[in-house]
Parts: structure tokens; C-alpha cells; sequence
């Protein structure tokens, strides 16, 4: 199984960006060929209104080759690119491949961090990656972490800027393909 997560500032008015994101985006993301899951981790309002806010999503496909045979698809470049184009800063976007661990349950608000040190105060789950997490942050995990109350992972998160992402997951359901009963 391929699972890679994203990690994508706004580009523009990040309030319609936001809309659009979690409004649109999703709808057309899961028609992608060969995606096997798709997940967006919404940052809480709080995120956004203290503009560390960015966009994070995670995918899973069968493997390397059908996220590639996925990304180079005519319906990816034709419907999906101009939509992202339109809201995300497409050339600050980083991504890593998700080579072991599991994010645990996606109920309640999840936190992530970016960084090699979580703080205490939360079972965190690593997540190994295969590429370092993107500055400020450093090394080649993320931490996640799942809680009860958005206030709860805020407290937890104050002061880290943007090592970290207090969200809500909201996991799509797949379109069945043609001819299955999925």
C-alpha cells in the first residue's frame, strides 16, 4: 500500500481557499484513478484564525506505480491540477510517503506534529517517513496524536507555530468504479 500525506500553504484568501478545499476539492480528489483513500485533515478554526493553517491531506493507492499512473492521468491534469491550482501554493508543497507506522483511529481531533520531539501529554503515534518533515520542523516522522476536545489539542499545540496541526479528519468515501461493486 501506498500512503503519503501533504502538507500545502494557501495560496490567496485563505478563507476561500478553505471553502473551496473542504466544499469542492474532495468531491473531485476522489475521482482520481486508482486512489484507494483519501483523507483531509481540516484544521480547526482556531488554526486559521492564528494563520498557521495549512492544508494537509493523505492518500493511499495499491502501490508506487498507481499513484504515478494516478498523478500522470489525463483526468488528474485536466480536472484536479486547475482546481488545486486555484487555492494552493502548488510550489511550497511538500509530501513524503508514509514507509511505516499507523495514524491510529481519525475520531475526535487529531493533532500532528512536525518535528522529532512531540511534547508530552498525549500518546502520540510515530508515523516514519521517507523524506524529512519540512522546516521548522525537522527529522523524518510525524507525530499523531488523537483527542477528545479541540481545546485540549490547542493547549497542547500553543506556541508551536507550524510544527503543528490541531485538525478534524474528515475521510471521503470512493466513488465504486465502473462495473464493481465496490
Amino acid at each position: 500500500m501506498q500512503h503519503r500525506i501533504f502538507l500545502v500553504p494557501p495560496l490567496g484568501d485563505p478563507e476561500v481557499g478553505r471553502r473551496r478545499w473542504e466544499q469542492r476539492h474532495g468531491d473531485l480528489f476522489t475521482a482520481t484513478p486508482g486512489l484507494l483513500g483519501y483523507t483531509q485533515n481540516r484544521p480547526v478554526a482556531q488554526e486559521w484564525a492564528r494563520g498557521t493553517a495549512r492544508f494537509c491531506s493523505e492518500t493511499w493507492f495499491a502501490d508506487r506505480d498507481a499513484e504515478r499512473g494516478a498523478y500522470s492521468s489525463a483526468y488528474y491534469r485536466e480536472v484536479v491540477t486547475p482546481d488545486e491550482a486555484s487555492f494552493l501554493d502548488r510550489q511550497a508543497a511538500w509530501s513524503a510517503a508514509v514507509v511505516g507506522g499507523e495514524a491510529g483511529p481519525a475520531d475526535g481531533i487529531r493533532v500532528l506534529w512536525f518535528d522529532d520531539a512531540p511534547p508530552p501529554g498525549a500518546r502520540w503515534r510515530p508515523l516514519e517517513l521517507s523524506r524529512p518533515v519540512p522546516p521548522p520542523g525537522r527529522g523524518t516522522r510525524v507525530y499523531t496524536a488523537v483527542m477528545a476536545e479541540p481545546g485540549e489539542a490547542l493547549a497542547l499545540t500553543r506556541g508551536a507555530g507550524p510544527v503543528a496541526l490541531v485538525c478534524r479528519p474528515r475521510a471521503y468515501a470512493l466513488p465504486s468504479p465502473k462495473g464493481s461493486q465496490r
